[in-house]
């Protein structure tokens, strides 16, 4: 059979590495004083820092590392890296309200400017990158400072805003991307900031596909706690233009020129990834060590042997140890380097070391996935099993496809790496395992965990998004084995702490937010669309 050989589109921005944004220079501690810088900056730049700062941060990255892959269980620990996941706190606060500075200053710039019709198209796309980072914070964090947030530039009475709830943040924002899309015009008229606008150059259809696609993800996500909200949203979002085939939109380091070096650190910096059981299962029918059982191309994509070039998953939620190197860069010019105490399978050393592979915002194959949800619980729509198969399978295959072809582009990837896209007869053979054929005869219940399970799976390199459907649904993939040790050490967590300086600068109204509850006492309460 013919193999296609699929070309993988990124919508990329290009200039990133000296967009930062303005206000970056200042140091967290001067947050809450005026933001003078911005007074000067021009609409060009502070667009460009906004989608900078979609780049995952350092200390983000170590707490998916150590925490949420186990959270959310597409991947395993081994010992303990004495690493505190309050580091990423910090880090993801202070990322968003300094953006959101600058996409604040972005709405005044234009509504003083005397051209401001012109500039519709710049101020929805803003909106866009507004809703989009508000909600995966808000995914997050729960409660956060939204509605009085980012304006201290505009004098002492905004340095302590009060915290929005979530179900007012999850409404807003979903009608701003509503209305964001709408006012996306190709009129000739629309003023251009060129290469600044760096996330899709200028493609206003693929601006609104985004748009409409972060919507129905969002709309979904709310649905079990807000359907009168919801429905409405999940229901025009299907009846226009969404992210196919091979529109995936993310982030990547060799395109737009920011290092990628905290995405190495984060792999060989003392912290423990290995395979898990979980992921494991859902990818082999067997535990044979040679791998006689793998039945999904993505296992060899998104995990690797041992030092004895063994499959060797660790059991999810049991403690073990293991020892070796897995994630040195001697590897790179001898590949089998990864330490003789290597008892166990790895995350793939590729997805460290390559700076090429991107860092996903969502994918053609998730939206799939989230059609099928809708068809399968009739949410916007009458309930068809038979249409969330199709578009189950369709997300299925286009998952494989992106994966596959992401080895294939790498620069770095040398050992194990596809030779070629998978053939149709391949992917139909994936769609035809136990593990994975979708009936229309399932109960609603069954065919929902197979299109989170694969949409869990698709999530693979997007450990935050996988830790949200695990809380929407409570009907990803999980073992049942210890798992009292694992609701101790990692299933408790359900969002992450405020970071330190909204306490010290914030203090009232982030006690008033989380009741005067702090650390783990806080984190085990549900973010408030975690209703199941």
């Amino acid at each position: 059979m013919k193999r296609n050989h699929i070309k993988t589109i990124l919508y990329l921005s290009l200039i990133l590495g000296t967009a930062s944004i303005t206000a970056c220079t200042k140091n967290f501690d001067e947050m809450n004083a005026p933001w003078k810088d911005a007074q000067t900056a021009d609409i060009n730049s502070l667009f460009n820092g906004a989608v900078a700062s979609m780049e995952l941060g350092a200390q983000e990255q170590a707490t998916a590392n150590t925490f949420i892959y186990p959270i959310s269980q597409l991947g395993t620990t081994v010992g303990s890296s004495g690493y505190s996941m309050q580091n990423a706190s910090n880090e993801l606060w202070e990322n968003y309200y300094r953006a959101l500075i600058s996409l604040r200053q972005i709405d005044k710039m234009i509504s003083d400017s005397p051209d401001k019709a012109k500039y519709q198209n710049i101020q929805a796309m803003s909106n866009i990158i507004k809703a989009y980072k508000t909600l995966r914070i808000s995914d997050i964090f729960g409660d956060i400072p939204f509605s009085e947030a980012g304006l201290a530039n505009l004098g002492p009475t905004n340095y302590a805003p009060k915290f929005d709830s979530q179900k007012s943040i999850y409404e807003s924002q979903l009608n701003e991307l509503k209305t964001a899309v709408a006012n996306l015009t190709a009129s000739s008229d629309q003023i251009s900031i060129g290469s600044s606008e760096s996330l899709f150059n200028g493609d206003i259809a693929q601006w609104k596909k985004f748009g409409n696609s972060l919507r129905l993800r969002y709309a979904l996500r709310m649905n079990d706690a807000n359907a009168s909200a919801a429905v409405p949203h999940v229901q025009e979002a299907l009846t226009l233009p969404l992210l196919e085939n091979i529109e995936n939109v993310g982030l990547t380091p060799s395109v737009q020129g920011f290092t990628g070096e905290w995405r190495e650190w984060s792999f060989h910096a003392g912290l423990y990834l290995r395979m898990g059981s979980t992921a494991w299962n859902m990818l082999s029918d067997s535990n044979n060590p040679a791998g006689t059982g793998i039945i999904d191309p993505r296992a060899k994509i998104f995990f690797e042997t041992n030092a004895k070039n063994e499959w060797a998953p660790k059991e999810q939620n049991t403690a073990v140890s293991d020892g070796g190197e897995p994630y040195n860069r001697r590897r790179d010019e001898d590949w089998s380097n990864k330490g003789a105490g290597n008892l166990l399978s790895n995350f793939n050393y590729y997805f460290g070391r390559d700076k090429n592979i991107p860092e996903l915002i969502i994918t053609a194959a998730e939206v799939y996935f989230l059609k099928a949800e809708a068809a399968a619980k009739g949410v916007g729509r009458t309930a068809s099993l038979a249409d969330a198969k199709t578009q189950y399978e369709n997300g299925v295959k286009s998952s494989i496809n992106f994966w596959t072809s992401m080895a294939i582009k790498s620069s770095v990837w040398k050992e194990n790496k596809p030779s070629a896209m998978p053939t149709n007869a391949e992917l139909n053979a994936v769609l035809a395992n136990p593990k994975v054929i979708f009936s229309t005869s399932l109960s609603t219940e069954n065919a929902l965990k197979l299109i989170y399970a694969q949409r869990w799976l698709d999530n693979f390199r997007q450990p935050y998004e996988a830790w949200a459907l695990t809380r929407q649904t409570d009907a990803t993939p999980k073992s049942s084995k210890d798992d009292n040790l694992y609701q101790s050490q990692f299933g408790f967590i359900k969002k992450l702490n405020y970071a330190d300086k909204e306490y010290q600068y914030n203090g009232e109204n982030t006690r008033n937010a989380t009741g005067k509850l702090t650390g783990e006492a806080w984190q085990k309460v549900k973010v408030w669309w975690d209703v199941n």
